[in-house]
Order: C-alpha cells, then structure tokens, then sequence
C-alpha cells in the first residue's frame, strides 16, 4: 500500500498514521513519534527540571499514546491528546517526587536551618496552593475548567476550545470573568 521508506511516511497525515499503526506498520510509529518528539520534550521540560526525567517520562509518554491509540477517537487532533498524556504523566511524576521528599523529610532528623526554612517554605506553598484549590472549587464549574486548562495545564485558548467546544471570545470572556472571581474568593479566604 505504502514504500516501505520513512520518507513516504513523512507526508502522510496523523489520522492516515495512526491507521497504519492500527496495522502494525512501526515506520508509521516511527514517524509520528519524531514528528511530535520536540513538543513533548518542550512540554515536559516546562513541568520537570531533570534532562533524566524528561527522556523518561518522554519515553512513557509515547508508550501509552501506543497502547491507547485504539482509544484514540479524533475528536481533537492528536498532538492536543498527545499533550494532555505528557502533562499527566508529568504532573504524576511530580506528584511522586513530592511525595518521596516528603517522606524523607519525616524519616531523616532535621540538621540544620536550612532544612527547616526548606520545609517551612514548602509548607506555605502548600498551604497557598490548597488555599487556591478551595478558591477555585467556589467558582463554577465553567469558569475552575477554563483557569484550570489555561493555567495549570498551560493549554492555548485554542486548544481549549476545541477540548470544550467554546468559542475562544467566550473562553478570553470566561477567563477574565473567572480571574475576578477568583481574586475576590482568595481575597475573601485570606481575611
């Protein structure tokens, strides 16, 4: 059907990939893979400071976007899904790196000051961050989705719309609204 060159792969579209995938065609995942190596390395170096960890997690990334490509409906163009596989995956890391100094933090004996001033500073961003996530838990549902995806997940109006379906005037609309209302709930907590 196909030459069995890279190069006749490199012109084809993702969905005509990801359907030569689907039979077992490893050229066609091998050309999608460079095709979007760059942007998860980008993505993940955004979330993860260890060149060790990206190549890692990089290497999960495009491993699972293997495994679930049968899942994969079209719905969004592949590069959104594949993004939205890197953050998780990254915010997941964190998650566990986190979780691991803090359970050194409670098994070894504090040393010095630094280590406090290291923990207690870690706190109070815990504490901000916990702050913020019951400030946007008091906001619509519309309104925590839209500074969630543009915020936290770094996604671009335009992705965001076609995730949701909004417009992007009503998504910046949205946005804006919901960085008030925010800002008054925060407010409002810190009182």
């Amino acid at each position: 059907m196909y030459a069995a060159s890279n190069s006749s792969y490199t012109q084809l579209s993702d969905e005509k990939l990801i359907t030569l995938i689907a039979m077992n065609h490893q050229q066609a995942y091998t050309v999608l893979v460079r095709r979007y190596e760059r942007l998860v390395q980008s993505v993940l170096s955004r979330y993860l400071s260890d060149p060790e960890a990206v190549k890692e997690v990089m290497q999960d990334t495009f491993l699972r976007a293997f495994r679930a490509l049968p899942d994969f409906q079209g719905r969004s163009k592949f590069s959104t899904w594949l993004y939205k596989i890197a953050v998780s995956l990254a915010v997941n890391r964190l998650r566990i790196k986190r979780y691991m100094s803090w359970q050194s933090l409670e098994d070894a004996p504090v040393k010095a000051v630094d280590a406090y001033s290291d923990f207690t500073t870690s706190f109070e961003k815990q504490e901000t961050y916990s702050q913020l996530q019951d400030a946007i838990r008091q906001l619509s549902q519309q309104d925590a989705v839209a500074l969630e995806l543009f915020y936290l997940h770094e996604h671009s109006v335009e992705e965001i719309g076609q995730m949701t379906g909004w417009t992007s005037s009503n998504i910046k609309s949205r946005l804006s609204r919901a960085r008030v209302r925010l800002r008054h709930v925060m407010e409002q907590i810190q009182e």
